[in-house]
C-alpha cells in the first residue's frame, strides 16, 4: 500500500511539473509574440542613418510634438503653425512623439495613412522628422513605420529605438511600449558617457524622447511606480530634458532638487475627448510650471550654453517661454 502511495505521489509530481512547463512555455511564447509585435526586439542594424546637419553651426533648432495622426483639421492647423514658426525662427528637425496614426496604426508600408496623415500634412516642412512609436501605433504593423523610412524623404525611424547626435546635443528615441525602456536607456547613456570621458570632450545636452511620459499632470498621470523608481535612481538629473506625448496638451514639469525638465507635447492634432476631461488635471509627483490644454507644439533653440524652449498654440503664437542654462 505504501509503495502504491509513493508511486501515485510520484506520478502526480510529474504531471504537475509537465503542466507547469507547458504553461511556462505558452506564457513565454505569448510574451515573446507580444514583444515582437510592439517592437521590443531591435532590428540587427538601423535601416537608415540617424543623423542631422544643422543649418547653422552655432545652434540647433527643432520642434517636438506628438499625438498627431488624426488627419483632421486640427492636425492641419498645427502643421501650418509649425511651418510659420520654422520660416520665421528656423527649424532643423522635428521630433514626432508617437501616436502617429489613429486609431490603430498602419497595416503596411502601402497604407494610405502615410500619405494622408503625414506626407500631405507636413509636405511644406521639408526637414527630417525623427519618429517614435505610440501605444496606438503598435495595434497593427509597427515594423511598417520603421521600413517607411526607406520610402520617404523626411520620415526617419531607423529602428524601434535609436540615438543620434550633433556637436551640442545627443538624442535618444525610446519605444515606451516595451518594459524596461529606461534600463536600455541607462545602458546607452553609460556607454556614451564612457566615450566622452575617454576623449575628454565636453558632454553635450542629453534629450530623450518617447511617447509615454515619466511625469504628467494629464489624464494618464505619472508612469508606473517601478519605471518611475528606476528612472529616479539611475537617470534623474542625467537627462536634461525628456519629451513625451500621450496626454493631449502642452505641459512643462519639474521636480525639486532635479535638473531634468519634463515636457509634454501631445497636442499635435488629438484633443481630449470632452471639455471635462480637458479641464481635469491629475496630480503628479512633479510640479507644474505651465500647462496649455489645447492643440499646439514645442519649439527649441539649442546652443552649447543654453536651451530656449517655447510653447506655441496651433496658429504659431508663443504662449510660454523657458530658458535652461548649463
Amino acid at each position: 500500500m505504501l509503495n502504491f502511495k509513493n508511486s501515485l505521489f510520484g506520478w502526480l509530481k510529474l504531471i504537475m511539473l509537465f503542466a507547469l512547463l507547458t504553461f511556462s512555455s505558452i506564457a513565454g511564447y505569448k510574451f515573446y509574440e507580444k514583444g515582437r509585435h510592439v517592437g521590443c526586439f531591435q532590428l540587427s542594424s538601423d535601416i537608415v542613418r540617424a543623423d542631422i546637419t544643422p543649418f547653422r553651426e552655432d545652434r540647433l533648432q527643432l520642434i517636438a510634438l506628438g499625438d498627431t495622426g488624426t488627419g483632421n483639421n486640427d492636425q492641419l492647423e498645427v502643421s501650418q503653425g509649425m511651418a510659420k514658426v520654422c520660416e520665421e525662427s528656423g527649424c532643423d528637425l522635428v521630433l514626432l512623439l508617437g501616436d502617429n496614426f489613429y486609431p490603430s496604426g498602419v497595416v503596411s508600408v502601402d497604407d494610405l495613412q502615410f500619405k494622408t496623415k503625414f506626407e500631405e500634412v507636413y509636405g511644406n516642412i521639408k526637414i527630417p522628422f525623427f519618429v517614435v512609436l505610440g501605444n496606438h501605433d503598435v495595434k497593427q504593423d509597427a515594423l511598417s513605420q520603421v521600413i517607411y523610412s526607406l520610402m520617404s524623404s523626411t520620415w526617419r525611424m531607423p529602428n524601434y529605438e535609436y540615438s543620434f547626435k550633433t556637436e551640442d546635443v545627443r538624442f535618444f528615441g525610446l519605444n515606451t511600449n516595451c518594459p524596461f525602456a529606461s534600463e536600455r536607456l541607462r545602458r546607452k547613456i553609460n556607454q556614451d558617457d564612457m566615450l566622452y570621458a575617454n576623449n575628454k570632450e565636453k558632454k553635450p545636452w542629453t534629450l530623450v524622447f518617447g511617447h509615454q511620459p515619466i511625469y504628467s499632470n494629464g489624464t494618464h498621470g505619472d508612469v508606473d511606480l517601478l519605471t518611475r523608481s528606476h528612472w529616479n535612481w539611475f537617470l534623474e538629473g542625467r537627462v536634461d530634458m525628456y519629451f513625451a506625448g500621450h496626454n493631449h496638451h502642452l505641459s512643462h514639469l519639474q521636480k525639486e532638487s532635479s535638473s531634468t525638465d519634463y515636457v509634454i507635447s501631445g497636442s499635435g492634432g488629438a484633443h481630449y475627448r470632452s471639455v471635462n476631461e480637458r479641464k481635469k488635471l491629475k496630480k503628479s509627483e512633479a510640479f507644474d510650471k505651465y500647462t496649455f490644454n489645447d492643440t499646439g507644439f514645442t519649439w527649441l533653440d539649442i546652443t552649447r550654453e543654453k536651451i530656449h524652449m517655447r510653447f506655441h498654440d496651433s496658429s504659431g503664437k508663443i504662449i510660454y517661454e523657458y530658458i535652461k542654462k548649463k
